[in-house]
Protein backbone atom coordinates (compact mmCIF):
# COMPACT_ATOMS: atom_id res chain seq x y z
CA UNK A 1 0.00 0.00 0.00
CA UNK A 2 3.20 2.10 0.34
CA UNK A 3 3.68 4.71 -2.66
CA UNK A 4 -0.07 4.10 -3.35
CA UNK A 5 -2.27 6.92 -4.40
CA UNK A 6 -4.09 6.95 -0.76
CA UNK A 7 -1.00 6.93 0.71
CA UNK A 8 -0.05 9.88 -0.93
CA UNK A 9 -2.99 11.46 -0.09
CA UNK A 10 -2.91 10.95 3.65
CA UNK A 11 0.68 12.06 3.82
CA UNK A 12 -1.09 15.62 3.08
CA UNK A 13 -3.32 15.92 6.23
CA UNK A 14 -2.24 17.86 8.66
CA UNK A 15 -2.34 16.70 12.01
CA UNK A 16 -4.94 19.10 13.53
CA UNK A 17 -6.79 18.26 10.52
CA UNK A 18 -7.17 14.55 10.87
CA UNK A 19 -9.66 14.55 13.47
CA UNK A 20 -11.89 16.33 10.78
CA UNK A 21 -10.97 13.78 8.09
CA UNK A 22 -11.88 11.24 10.85
CA UNK A 23 -15.89 12.84 11.08
CA UNK A 24 -15.67 12.97 7.78
CA UNK A 25 -15.32 9.23 6.97
CA UNK A 26 -18.00 8.75 9.57
CA UNK A 27 -20.56 11.06 8.23
CA UNK A 28 -23.37 9.30 6.94
CA UNK A 29 -23.68 11.99 4.24
CA UNK A 30 -20.38 11.33 2.83
CA UNK A 31 -20.01 7.53 3.69
CA UNK A 32 -22.16 4.41 4.43
CA UNK A 33 -19.37 1.53 3.89
CA UNK A 34 -18.19 0.40 7.50
CA UNK A 35 -15.18 -1.21 6.11
CA UNK A 36 -14.04 2.23 4.55
CA UNK A 37 -14.30 3.37 8.02
CA UNK A 38 -12.30 0.28 9.34
CA UNK A 39 -9.41 0.97 6.68
CA UNK A 40 -9.31 4.51 7.51
CA UNK A 41 -9.14 3.55 11.37
CA UNK A 42 -6.11 1.33 10.36
CA UNK A 43 -4.19 3.52 8.93
CA UNK A 44 -4.86 6.50 10.59
CA UNK A 45 -2.57 4.85 13.36
CA UNK A 46 0.72 5.69 10.94
CA UNK A 47 0.28 9.28 10.39
CA UNK A 48 1.94 11.73 9.98
CA UNK A 49 4.59 9.78 7.90
CA UNK A 50 2.27 6.85 6.66
CA UNK A 51 5.27 4.34 6.17
CA UNK A 52 5.31 1.75 8.71
CA UNK A 53 5.89 -2.16 7.37
CA UNK A 54 2.59 -3.05 8.66
CA UNK A 55 0.88 -0.68 5.44
CA UNK A 56 2.05 -3.50 3.07
CA UNK A 57 -1.40 -4.98 1.43
CA UNK A 58 -1.53 -8.21 3.12
CA UNK A 59 -1.32 -6.96 6.52
CA UNK A 60 -3.62 -4.40 6.11
CA UNK A 61 -6.35 -6.59 4.51
CA UNK A 62 -5.47 -9.32 7.07
CA UNK A 63 -6.13 -6.37 9.90
CA UNK A 64 -10.14 -5.61 8.58
CA UNK A 65 -10.57 -9.26 7.43
CA UNK A 66 -8.44 -11.80 9.79
CA UNK A 67 -10.55 -14.71 9.08
CA UNK A 68 -10.63 -14.31 4.65
CA UNK A 69 -7.68 -15.04 2.50
CA UNK A 70 -6.28 -12.05 0.71
CA UNK A 71 -8.23 -10.44 -1.77
CA UNK A 72 -6.54 -7.62 -3.81
CA UNK A 73 -9.45 -6.78 -5.77
CA UNK A 74 -11.61 -6.46 -2.79
CA UNK A 75 -8.75 -3.93 -1.10
CA UNK A 76 -8.45 -2.22 -4.13
CA UNK A 77 -12.14 -0.95 -3.95
CA UNK A 78 -12.14 0.10 -0.25
CA UNK A 79 -9.02 1.92 -1.22
CA UNK A 80 -10.22 3.76 -3.91
CA UNK A 81 -13.57 4.97 -1.96
CA UNK A 82 -11.39 6.17 0.31
CA UNK A 83 -9.04 8.21 -1.49
CA UNK A 84 -12.22 9.46 -3.28
CA UNK A 85 -13.33 10.55 0.39
CA UNK A 86 -10.07 12.14 0.95
CA UNK A 87 -10.34 14.05 -2.16
CA UNK A 88 -13.57 15.60 -0.96
CA UNK A 89 -12.57 16.44 2.21
CA UNK A 90 -10.03 17.88 0.75
CA UNK A 91 -11.76 20.32 -1.48
CA UNK A 92 -14.25 20.92 1.33
CA UNK A 93 -11.04 21.99 3.29
CA UNK A 94 -10.45 24.34 0.33
CA UNK A 95 -13.56 25.88 0.10
CA UNK A 96 -13.90 26.82 3.62
CA UNK A 97 -9.99 28.72 3.06
CA UNK A 98 -11.37 30.66 -0.09
CA UNK A 99 -14.61 32.06 0.79
CA UNK A 100 -14.38 33.77 -2.77
CA UNK A 101 -14.63 30.65 -4.58
CA UNK A 102 -17.58 29.54 -1.74
CA UNK A 103 -19.37 32.39 -2.87
CA UNK A 104 -18.93 32.28 -6.61
CA UNK A 105 -20.45 28.40 -6.55
CA UNK A 106 -23.32 29.80 -4.05
CA UNK A 107 -24.27 32.08 -6.40
CA UNK A 108 -23.87 29.59 -9.38
CA UNK A 109 -26.28 27.01 -7.80
CA UNK A 110 -28.77 30.01 -6.20
CA UNK A 111 -29.30 30.74 -10.28
CA UNK A 112 -29.94 26.96 -11.34
CA UNK A 113 -32.41 26.69 -8.33
CA UNK A 114 -34.59 29.31 -9.58
CA UNK A 115 -33.93 31.29 -6.62
CA UNK A 116 -33.60 34.84 -8.72
CA UNK A 117 -33.67 37.36 -6.02
CA UNK A 118 -31.30 35.25 -3.45
CA UNK A 119 -29.02 35.08 -6.47
CA UNK A 120 -29.48 39.04 -7.25
CA UNK A 121 -28.48 39.34 -3.50
CA UNK A 122 -25.35 36.95 -3.49
CA UNK A 123 -24.51 38.70 -6.90
CA UNK A 124 -24.06 41.98 -4.89
CA UNK A 125 -22.92 40.59 -2.08
CA UNK A 126 -19.46 39.66 -4.40
CA UNK A 127 -19.13 42.72 -6.47
CA UNK A 128 -19.03 44.20 -2.86
CA UNK A 129 -16.56 41.42 -1.35
CA UNK A 130 -14.01 41.86 -4.58
CA UNK A 131 -13.84 45.48 -4.24
CA UNK A 132 -12.77 44.87 -0.89
CA UNK A 133 -9.99 43.27 -2.22
CA UNK A 134 -6.06 44.52 -2.11
CA UNK A 135 -5.20 43.29 -5.39
CA UNK A 136 -6.15 44.39 -8.85
CA UNK A 137 -4.47 41.83 -11.41
CA UNK A 138 -5.94 39.05 -13.70
CA UNK A 139 -7.33 36.88 -10.95
CA UNK A 140 -9.84 39.88 -10.15
CA UNK A 141 -10.33 40.89 -13.44
CA UNK A 142 -11.57 37.51 -14.20
CA UNK A 143 -13.52 36.58 -10.86
CA UNK A 144 -15.25 40.48 -11.61
CA UNK A 145 -15.95 39.80 -15.49
CA UNK A 146 -17.76 36.41 -14.53
CA UNK A 147 -19.49 38.06 -11.32
CA UNK A 148 -21.16 40.46 -14.12
CA UNK A 149 -21.44 38.00 -16.72
CA UNK A 150 -23.69 35.47 -14.63
CA UNK A 151 -25.97 38.26 -13.61
CA UNK A 152 -26.30 39.96 -17.34
CA UNK A 153 -26.96 36.66 -18.74
CA UNK A 154 -29.43 35.09 -15.97
CA UNK A 155 -32.61 33.86 -17.83
CA UNK A 156 -34.26 36.52 -15.99
CA UNK A 157 -32.76 39.21 -16.11
CA UNK A 158 -33.76 42.74 -18.21
CA UNK A 159 -31.06 42.37 -20.31
CA UNK A 160 -32.38 45.90 -22.13
CA UNK A 161 -32.23 47.27 -18.15
CA UNK A 162 -27.98 46.73 -18.67
CA UNK A 163 -26.53 50.71 -19.31
CA UNK A 164 -24.29 50.85 -22.23
CA UNK A 165 -21.67 51.58 -19.60
CA UNK A 166 -22.50 48.76 -17.75
CA UNK A 167 -21.57 46.57 -20.68
CA UNK A 168 -18.82 48.74 -21.67
CA UNK A 169 -17.42 48.20 -17.57
CA UNK A 170 -18.32 43.66 -18.11
CA UNK A 171 -15.96 44.24 -21.84
CA UNK A 172 -13.29 46.34 -19.77
CA UNK A 173 -13.11 43.57 -17.16
CA UNK A 174 -12.47 41.05 -19.69
CA UNK A 175 -10.13 42.89 -21.38
CA UNK A 176 -7.98 43.22 -18.56
CA UNK A 177 -7.78 39.91 -17.78
CA UNK A 178 -6.85 38.87 -20.88
CA UNK A 179 -4.09 41.63 -21.45
CA UNK A 180 -2.70 41.20 -17.78
CA UNK A 181 -2.30 37.40 -18.21
CA UNK A 182 -1.13 37.86 -21.96
CA UNK A 183 2.04 39.78 -19.71
CA UNK A 184 2.33 37.52 -17.49
CA UNK A 185 3.25 35.05 -19.78
CA UNK A 186 4.87 36.74 -21.82
CA UNK A 187 7.62 37.73 -19.57
CA UNK A 188 8.06 34.29 -18.77
CA UNK A 189 8.63 33.32 -22.28
CA UNK A 190 10.99 36.51 -22.79
CA UNK A 191 12.64 35.48 -19.57
CA UNK A 192 13.19 31.32 -20.96
CA UNK A 193 14.56 33.23 -24.38
CA UNK A 194 17.29 34.68 -22.10
CA UNK A 195 18.27 31.43 -20.37
CA UNK A 196 17.55 28.71 -22.78
CA UNK A 197 18.61 28.51 -26.53
CA UNK A 198 14.50 29.43 -27.37
CA UNK A 199 12.79 32.55 -29.41
CA UNK A 200 9.45 32.86 -29.50
CA UNK A 201 7.20 35.12 -31.29
CA UNK A 202 4.42 36.50 -28.95
CA UNK A 203 1.56 37.60 -31.01
CA UNK A 204 -0.43 40.80 -30.05
CA UNK A 205 1.34 41.60 -27.11
CA UNK A 206 2.41 44.93 -28.52
CA UNK A 207 -1.14 45.71 -29.36
CA UNK A 208 -1.87 44.40 -25.88
CA UNK A 209 0.10 46.82 -24.03
CA UNK A 210 -0.89 49.77 -26.04
CA UNK A 211 -4.50 49.28 -25.53
CA UNK A 212 -3.28 49.09 -22.03
CA UNK A 213 -2.05 52.22 -21.80
CA UNK A 214 -5.10 53.70 -23.01
CA UNK A 215 -7.60 51.47 -20.97
CA UNK A 216 -9.49 53.19 -18.32
CA UNK A 217 -9.11 50.35 -15.98
CA UNK A 218 -5.37 50.62 -15.53
CA UNK A 219 -5.07 54.14 -14.78
CA UNK A 220 -2.72 53.47 -11.65
CA UNK A 221 -3.04 50.02 -11.33
CA UNK A 222 0.33 48.73 -9.76
CA UNK A 223 0.06 45.02 -11.24
CA UNK A 224 0.24 46.67 -15.05
CA UNK A 225 2.95 48.86 -13.90
CA UNK A 226 5.23 46.20 -13.00
CA UNK A 227 4.14 43.74 -15.55
CA UNK A 228 4.53 46.72 -18.63
CA UNK A 229 8.02 47.94 -16.95
CA UNK A 230 9.08 44.08 -16.88
CA UNK A 231 8.67 43.44 -20.54
CA UNK A 232 10.31 46.91 -21.26
CA UNK A 233 13.44 46.08 -18.77
CA UNK A 234 14.14 42.61 -20.84
CA UNK A 235 14.19 44.77 -24.01
CA UNK A 236 16.42 47.60 -22.85
CA UNK A 237 18.38 46.02 -19.46
CA UNK A 238 20.20 49.27 -19.54
CA UNK A 239 17.08 51.78 -19.26
CA UNK A 240 17.99 53.17 -15.34
CA UNK A 241 14.61 54.91 -14.84
CA UNK A 242 12.89 52.10 -16.19
CA UNK A 243 14.76 50.04 -13.44
CA UNK A 244 13.78 52.61 -10.52
CA UNK A 245 10.29 52.54 -11.53
CA UNK A 246 10.43 48.57 -10.64
CA UNK A 247 12.76 49.86 -7.57
CA UNK A 248 10.11 51.83 -6.33
CA UNK A 249 7.34 49.32 -6.65
CA UNK A 250 9.42 46.78 -4.71
CA UNK A 251 10.04 48.77 -1.91
CA UNK A 252 6.97 51.12 -1.78
CA UNK A 253 3.79 49.39 -3.62
CA UNK A 254 4.58 45.64 -2.57
CA UNK A 255 1.61 44.85 -0.52
CA UNK A 256 -0.54 46.01 -3.82
CA UNK A 257 1.16 42.62 -5.23
CA UNK A 258 0.27 38.73 -5.03
CA UNK A 259 2.71 37.30 -2.93
CA UNK A 260 3.21 35.29 -6.58
CA UNK A 261 3.97 38.81 -8.14
CA UNK A 262 6.17 39.78 -5.13
CA UNK A 263 8.44 37.23 -6.23
CA UNK A 264 8.36 37.53 -9.72
CA UNK A 265 8.90 41.01 -9.34
CA UNK A 266 12.04 40.51 -7.44
CA UNK A 267 12.94 38.02 -9.69
CA UNK A 268 13.05 40.01 -12.71
CA UNK A 269 15.15 43.18 -11.09
CA UNK A 270 17.54 40.59 -9.48
CA UNK A 271 17.98 39.14 -13.44
CA UNK A 272 18.42 42.21 -14.57
CA UNK A 273 21.19 43.47 -11.73
CA UNK A 274 23.21 40.44 -12.60
CA UNK A 275 23.25 41.33 -16.10
CA UNK A 276 24.13 44.88 -15.91
CA UNK A 277 26.90 44.18 -12.90
CA UNK A 278 28.52 41.41 -15.18
CA UNK A 279 28.71 44.27 -18.04
CA UNK A 280 30.80 46.38 -15.28
CA UNK A 281 28.03 48.55 -13.15
CA UNK A 282 29.36 47.56 -10.00
CA UNK A 283 26.53 49.85 -8.24
CA UNK A 284 24.53 47.01 -9.32
CA UNK A 285 26.02 44.59 -7.02
CA UNK A 286 24.39 46.17 -3.88
CA UNK A 287 21.36 46.39 -5.04
CA UNK A 288 20.66 43.06 -6.08
CA UNK A 289 21.84 42.42 -2.58
CA UNK A 290 19.05 44.84 -0.65
CA UNK A 291 16.78 43.06 -3.21
CA UNK A 292 17.80 39.55 -1.44
CA UNK A 293 17.73 41.07 1.77
CA UNK A 294 13.77 42.27 1.05
CA UNK A 295 13.32 39.10 -0.85
CA UNK A 296 14.00 37.00 2.68
CA UNK A 297 12.51 39.56 4.73
CA UNK A 298 9.13 38.82 3.12
CA UNK A 299 9.59 35.61 2.87
CA UNK A 300 9.16 35.81 -1.26
CA UNK A 301 11.29 33.02 -2.23
CA UNK A 302 10.06 30.32 -0.39
CA UNK A 303 8.06 27.46 -1.61
CA UNK A 304 5.64 26.04 0.61
CA UNK A 305 8.69 26.53 3.53
CA UNK A 306 12.08 25.48 1.37
CA UNK A 307 14.16 27.83 -0.71
CA UNK A 308 15.47 26.98 -4.11
CA UNK A 309 19.06 25.93 -4.28
CA UNK A 310 19.38 28.22 -7.39
CA UNK A 311 18.29 31.11 -4.79
CA UNK A 312 20.62 30.43 -2.05
CA UNK A 313 23.67 29.94 -4.68
CA UNK A 314 22.95 33.28 -6.11
CA UNK A 315 22.49 35.10 -2.66
CA UNK A 316 25.94 33.38 -1.82
CA UNK A 317 27.71 34.66 -4.75
CA UNK A 318 26.90 37.80 -4.73
CA UNK A 319 27.31 38.67 -0.72
CA UNK A 320 30.84 36.70 -1.53
CA UNK A 321 31.42 39.92 -3.95
CA UNK A 322 30.81 42.49 -1.12
CA UNK A 323 33.02 40.56 1.07
CA UNK A 324 30.48 40.25 3.97
CA UNK A 325 31.75 37.00 4.88
CA UNK A 326 30.49 36.61 8.27
CA UNK A 327 27.00 37.55 6.92
CA UNK A 328 27.46 34.29 4.65
CA UNK A 329 28.54 32.24 7.20
CA UNK A 330 25.47 32.90 9.34
CA UNK A 331 23.39 32.71 5.93
CA UNK A 332 24.47 29.17 4.91
CA UNK A 333 23.74 28.07 8.84
CA UNK A 334 20.09 29.68 9.17
CA UNK A 335 18.89 28.41 5.99
CA UNK A 336 20.76 25.26 4.66
CA UNK A 337 17.72 23.65 6.50
CA UNK A 338 15.06 25.21 4.08
CA UNK A 339 16.92 23.70 1.30
CA UNK A 340 15.09 20.71 -0.59
CA UNK A 341 17.05 17.45 0.20
CA UNK A 342 17.82 15.93 -2.70
CA UNK A 343 19.82 19.45 -3.19
CA UNK A 344 21.07 20.55 0.16
CA UNK A 345 24.38 18.50 0.08
CA UNK A 346 25.47 19.78 -3.27
CA UNK A 347 24.03 23.31 -2.68
CA UNK A 348 25.90 23.72 0.81
CA UNK A 349 29.29 21.88 -0.88
CA UNK A 350 28.94 24.80 -3.74
CA UNK A 351 28.08 27.55 -1.45
CA UNK A 352 30.74 27.25 1.07
CA UNK A 353 32.77 26.75 -1.73
CA UNK A 354 32.25 30.19 -2.96
CA UNK A 355 32.79 31.20 0.78
CA UNK A 356 36.71 29.64 0.84
CA UNK A 357 37.42 31.77 -2.26
CA UNK A 358 36.14 35.04 -0.75
CA UNK A 359 37.86 34.37 2.11
CA UNK A 360 41.06 33.23 -0.44
CA UNK A 361 41.38 29.99 0.68
CA UNK A 362 41.66 28.20 -2.33
CA UNK A 363 42.73 25.01 -2.44
CA UNK A 364 40.34 24.44 0.36
CA UNK A 365 37.35 26.09 -2.20
CA UNK A 366 38.39 23.85 -5.00
CA UNK A 367 38.18 20.53 -2.27
CA UNK A 368 34.61 21.44 -1.43
CA UNK A 369 33.90 21.46 -5.62
CA UNK A 370 34.95 17.85 -5.82
CA UNK A 371 32.28 16.54 -3.72
CA UNK A 372 29.83 18.11 -5.57
CA UNK A 373 28.48 15.71 -7.61
CA UNK A 374 25.22 17.43 -9.62
CA UNK A 375 25.56 16.72 -13.26
CA UNK A 376 22.85 20.03 -13.81
CA UNK A 377 23.61 22.41 -15.75
CA UNK A 378 23.67 25.48 -13.84
CA UNK A 379 25.73 23.41 -11.03
CA UNK A 380 28.27 22.28 -13.50
CA UNK A 381 28.78 26.03 -14.85
CA UNK A 382 29.42 27.34 -11.41
CA UNK A 383 31.65 24.38 -10.74
CA UNK A 384 33.86 24.55 -13.65
CA UNK A 385 34.30 28.62 -13.85
CA UNK A 386 34.99 28.76 -9.86
CA UNK A 387 37.35 25.60 -10.26
CA UNK A 388 38.89 27.44 -13.16
CA UNK A 389 39.17 30.88 -11.42
CA UNK A 390 40.65 29.48 -8.13
CA UNK A 391 43.89 27.64 -10.07
CA UNK A 392 44.30 30.86 -11.80
CA UNK A 393 44.82 32.38 -8.26
CA UNK A 394 46.72 29.72 -7.31
CA UNK A 395 48.85 30.01 -10.61
CA UNK A 396 49.18 33.95 -9.10
CA UNK A 397 50.91 32.63 -5.90
CA UNK A 398 52.92 29.25 -7.82
CA UNK A 399 53.61 29.04 -11.29
CA UNK A 400 53.89 25.13 -11.38
CA UNK A 401 49.73 26.10 -11.90
CA UNK A 402 50.08 27.09 -14.86
CA UNK A 403 49.55 23.73 -17.15
CA UNK A 404 46.38 22.92 -14.58
CA UNK A 405 45.10 26.50 -15.23
CA UNK A 406 45.34 26.53 -18.62
CA UNK A 407 44.34 23.02 -19.27
CA UNK A 408 40.94 23.72 -17.17
CA UNK A 409 40.38 26.69 -19.46
CA UNK A 410 40.21 24.70 -22.50
CA UNK A 411 38.33 22.11 -21.24
CA UNK A 412 35.64 24.30 -19.75
CA UNK A 413 35.87 25.80 -23.15
CA UNK A 414 35.34 22.80 -25.26
CA UNK A 415 32.14 22.02 -22.64
CA UNK A 416 30.56 25.15 -23.08
CA UNK A 417 30.81 24.92 -27.10
CA UNK A 418 29.72 21.19 -26.96
CA UNK A 419 26.44 21.76 -25.22
CA UNK A 420 23.44 22.87 -26.90
CA UNK A 421 21.37 24.16 -23.52
CA UNK A 422 23.86 27.50 -23.07
CA UNK A 423 22.63 29.97 -25.59
CA UNK A 424 24.99 31.97 -27.14
CA UNK A 425 25.30 34.46 -25.43
CA UNK A 426 25.66 32.71 -22.20
CA UNK A 427 28.22 30.68 -23.44
CA UNK A 428 30.32 33.61 -24.87
CA UNK A 429 30.48 35.24 -21.48
CA UNK A 430 31.86 32.20 -20.00
CA UNK A 431 34.37 31.49 -22.87
CA UNK A 432 35.33 35.04 -22.13
CA UNK A 433 36.57 34.38 -18.77
CA UNK A 434 38.12 31.41 -20.21
CA UNK A 435 40.29 33.80 -23.08
CA UNK A 436 41.11 36.51 -20.41
CA UNK A 437 42.58 33.98 -17.25
CA UNK A 438 44.39 32.43 -20.56
CA UNK A 439 45.73 35.60 -21.67
CA UNK A 440 47.05 36.70 -18.33
CA UNK A 441 48.29 33.44 -17.26
CA UNK A 442 50.63 33.72 -20.69
CA UNK A 443 51.73 37.37 -19.98
CA UNK A 444 52.84 36.37 -16.98
CA UNK A 445 54.63 32.88 -17.17
CA UNK A 446 56.46 34.47 -20.50
CA UNK A 447 57.77 37.66 -18.65
CA UNK A 448 55.70 39.97 -20.22
CA UNK A 449 53.75 41.29 -17.39
CA UNK A 450 54.25 44.79 -18.62
CA UNK A 451 52.42 48.05 -17.47
CA UNK A 452 51.60 48.67 -21.13
CA UNK A 453 50.27 44.55 -21.88
CA UNK A 454 48.21 44.82 -19.00
CA UNK A 455 46.58 48.16 -19.50
CA UNK A 456 45.76 47.38 -23.38
CA UNK A 457 44.23 44.00 -21.91
CA UNK A 458 42.34 45.57 -19.01
CA UNK A 459 40.89 47.72 -22.41
CA UNK A 460 39.94 45.04 -24.23
CA UNK A 461 37.89 43.83 -20.89
CA UNK A 462 36.12 46.69 -20.46
CA UNK A 463 35.01 46.76 -24.37
CA UNK A 464 33.70 43.37 -24.41
CA UNK A 465 29.82 42.77 -23.99
CA UNK A 466 29.20 40.47 -21.03
CA UNK A 467 31.77 38.29 -19.56
CA UNK A 468 31.53 36.58 -16.60
CA UNK A 469 33.41 37.53 -13.04
CA UNK A 470 34.40 40.72 -15.31
CA UNK A 471 34.96 42.77 -12.03
CA UNK A 472 36.77 39.78 -10.48
CA UNK A 473 39.20 40.28 -13.67
CA UNK A 474 39.47 43.99 -13.58
CA UNK A 475 40.02 43.51 -9.82
CA UNK A 476 43.26 41.08 -10.82
CA UNK A 477 44.12 43.55 -14.10
CA UNK A 478 44.52 46.79 -11.24
CA UNK A 479 46.50 44.24 -8.46
CA UNK A 480 48.74 43.31 -10.79
CA UNK A 481 49.67 46.57 -12.72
Amino acid sequence: MRGSKLIALLQTIQSEELRWLAKWVRSPYCNSNEWVVALFDYLRKFAPDFDAPKLAKEKAFKHLFPDKPYDGQRLRVLQFRLSALVEEFLVAQRLKRERLTHQELLQAELGERNQYELFLKQNRGLAEELEQSPYRDEHYYLARWRQQHDHFFHPRTARYGFSADQLEAIMQNLDAFYILSKMRYSAELRNRQNILPEEYEIALLGESIQLAEQHPVFGGDKVFQAYRDILALMEQPENESIYRRLEDIAYHHLHLLRPTDQASLLRYLVNTSIQLYNKGKQEYLGRQFRLYQLGLEKGLFFDEGQLSDMTFLNIIVTVSVLGELDWIESFIARYAPALPAAQQVDAVSLGTAYWYFAKGEFSASNALLQQVESSGLQYQLRVKSLSLRNYFELFLQDETYYELAVYESKAFGKFLRRNEKITESRARGYLALCSFIRKLARLKVTGQWTGGKLAKLRKKLEREGAVVARPWLLEKLAELS
